[in-house]
């Protein structure tokens, strides 16, 4: 018979999760100060039987947040803040885990690397990951960290994105293998699934996260303007919740699990600090002595958030045959009261203690607090279908209070959690197959609308100054009925008939456009100094190096130069398939097409497409070629001299779709906009 959640206070797991760290020797808040607080405070409020920490355990830049590089200093304040307590050794070393982030393997080469500190100052101190299994009488539960680092850690920006190659995908096999028949499996990776590129050796990750119940991760902190808020999603084809956390750096947020007869809860908490982020001009040499008062932490284990709920993995009937509203009441004081309303009424019994502290070690300190609360009901009164409102307000003997609130159902129905704008669409999105498919269709768009097709039809003309003298004839006859149709418009009676006036002016300006971007295209096509180094870098995406540098300023010799394809970088004999290189592949995608499209009405003569008048068009005017060039500076030449600050001038001498496209742009707009633009504008088609 399956165990009813009664009053008792076996069957429940804590753990506590927490992630980006990001100590720093430069960055005077935060950090370190609130990683101190974290553990002074934190954990041994919670008393968990684990703690996770996923990556990003320092920050790697120098002063001016530009170039990345590991610092050492950064890894000894992290570990002797570890070593100040006895963390590490807990529970045979089986307390505290972390694992690695993009900053930890920036200008990395390789694992084996002296420049890999956290080999050396990690508490798992193994940078492929860990499985831990943690056996209770009440069940088994795996922790799968897996490592998304770059096999070579690229100077930064180089390093957003994670992947696992077959090598990694293969160790993550054997691992969640190993894992097979436990209560619960938690899969961990600093980086969320949407920004990571998995390889396959067996089975597709898709095939293996079945398995998994919960995917914790960091990476994201909480982007901006409230769009990263809530990063969580519920991949429903393989049945898990993927919970990305806030960072411990600026957000001092950290995360309560509680695993409560195999039903997953959790609840988020800020560290209770009196500024956030906490000024910390001391840097590495602060030190936190005494923890800081701590409100109530409240976590209701049952009913449980019917937003979160399992049902692949959850045996979410015992909610329904439960006899008992169980919750968590960790506090730093004694607690005053607990009192529990359902739907906004107090509920007629009161919450008793049923909490203990297990001795789990063979010292004082290794143990796990379970503060359970209980309080009789019967389920069956909310069995309607609709969704009901638990709220737990938690007082201290000092008068700290903290009120929880969890909707829940009496059933399997997932409650919409209704984030979307908040991270939920960010969290379900692929953004390998987003960035790999708008690169390619961008591309073969551009390859095709602006050169090819204009070309082949350039190459069929039997006369081309007649073609483009019949074309300048239909512009200006088309651009005749639009002000045709605008006059007829402001003189309209009614607002039906302005309406109707209005769309057909649309669409004979959308027609305009086009026919007149046509033959621009087509006259750039006649053009050979213009038209073939647009079409030679166009076809040169596809197979040269967008640019080639020092990628890995710390390794020695060739070791460190690598080069930067669409598809790829080439390092060390070896193809690193990240995803960064898809972003810059379609940044200089964009910037070759957004010229493509300007150059050829800019070389054009206007009256190709308007009557002959004084008053040049809109886009010869100075406003419109200042914008252009500001685009280009902007959008090339600051990412170009980046680019060259971070791996070196080469990358600008070999830099194909970087450096050479900027300074090829540059001259471009320089002959066109600034040395011809009086001679152009007055010549006419015969």
């Amino acid at each position: 018979m399956d165990p009813v959640l009664s009053d008792s206070n076996d069957g429940i797991l804590t753990f506590v999760h927490a992630s980006d760290l990001h100590i720093s020797k430069y960055v005077a808040t935060g950090g370190l100060v609130h990683f101190q607080h974290f553990l002074r405070t934190a954990v041994p409020l919670v008393s968990p039987r684990l703690v996770v920490v996923t990556g990003d355990l320092t920050d790697g830049k120098d002063k001016q947040k530009l170039i990345s590089q590991q610092q050492l200093e950064e890894w000894q304040a992290y570990k002797r803040a570890l070593s100040q307590t006895d963390y590490v050794q807990r529970f045979n070393g089986t307390f505290y885990r972390d694992q690695r982030g993009n900053h930890d393997c920036f200008n990395v080469f390789s694992q084996a690397s002296s420049e890999n500190y956290f080999g050396m100052y990690s508490a798992v101190g193994d940078s492929s990951g860990y499985m831990l299994r943690i056996d209770e009488p009440f069940g088994t539960y795996s922790f799968v960290a897996s490592d998304g680092c770059p096999r070579h850690g690229f100077a930064r920006p180089l390093n957003f994105f994670g992947y696992l190659d077959a090598r990694d995908m293969q160790l993550l096999e054997s691992r969640l293998e190993e894992a097979r028949g436990s209560s619960h499996v938690f899969m961990l990776n600093h980086y969320p699934v949407s920004t990571m590129v998995y390889g396959k050796y067996r089975k597709e990750f898709g095939e293996l996260v079945r398995q998994v119940s919960v995917f914790l991760c960091g990476h994201l902190h909480e982007l901006v303007g409230g769009i990263g808020a809530q990063l969580q999603a519920y991949k429903a084809r393989e049945g898990y919740w993927e919970l990305e956390i806030g960072d411990m750096k600026e957000h001092a947020v950290y995360r309560v699990y509680a695993v409560d007869h195999d039903i997953v809860s959790f609840v988020d908490v800020h560290l209770p600090l009196p500024q956030i982020p906490m000024p910390n001009p001391e840097l590495l040499d602060v030190r936190v002595e005494a923890p800081v008062p701590h409100p109530p932490v409240v976590l209701v284990t049952n009913p449980k958030d019917a937003r979160y709920l399992l049902p692949k993995h959850e045996p979410l009937e015992r909610i329904r045959e439960s006899t008992f509203i169980r919750m968590l009441v960790w506090t730093d004081q004694p607690v005053a009261s607990v009192q529990v309303l359902i739907d906004g009424q107090v509920h007629p019994h009161p919450a008793v203690f049923r909490g203990t502290e297990r001795q789990v070690g063979s010292s004082a300190n290794e143990t796990v607090k379970t503060p359970l609360w209980v309080a009789p009901w019967d389920p069956e009164l909310y069995n309607d279908g609709t969704v009901h409102e638990l709220q737990v307000v938690a007082t201290d003997a000092a008068g700290k209070t903290t009120t929880s609130r969890t909707p829940f159902v009496i059933g399997q129905t997932l409650v919409p959690l209704q984030n979307d704008a908040r991270g939920g669409w960010i969290m379900q999105q692929s953004f390998s197959s987003m960035f790999q498919t708008s690169a390619c269709v961008s591309y073969i768009l551009m390859t095709l609308c602006l050169l090819v097709v204009p070309r082949v039809y350039f190459a069929t003309l039997p006369n081309f100054s007649s073609w483009l003298s019949e074309r300048s004839v239909l512009h200006h006859k088309d651009m005749a009925y639009i002000r045709h149709l605008y006059t007829l418009c402001c003189n309209a009676d009614s607002a039906v008939a302005k309406v109707k006036l209005g769309l057909a002016m649309l669409a004979a300006r959308a027609k305009f456009l086009v026919w007149t971007q046509f033959t621009a295209q087509v006259y750039l096509a006649s053009v050979p100094w213009l038209f073939w180094p647009g079409y030679f870098f166009a076809m040169g995406m596809c197979i040269l190096p967008l640019f080639t540098g020092r990628l890995i300023p710390s390794a020695r010799g060739s070791d460190a130069v690598g080069s930067v394809y669409a598809y790829g970088i080439y390092i060390s004999h070896e193809w690193s398939p990240l995803l960064d290189s898809w972003t810059y592949a379609l940044a200089s995608i964009v910037s070759l097409a957004v010229l493509l499209v300007y150059l050829p009405v800019a070389v054009a003569s206007p009256s190709m497409f308007y009557a002959p008048r004084a008053k040049r068009p809109w886009y010869r005017t100075v406003t419109v070629r200042v914008l252009v060039v500001l685009f280009v500076l902007v959008y090339l030449g600051a990412p170009t001299l980046m680019t060259a600050y971070t791996y070196g001038w080469v990358s600008i001498v070999f830099g194909y779709g970087r450096g050479w496209l900027f300074v090829v742009s540059c001259l471009a707009l320089y002959v066109v906009d600034w040395r011809m633009p009086v001679s152009l504008s007055n010549t006419t088609v015969a």
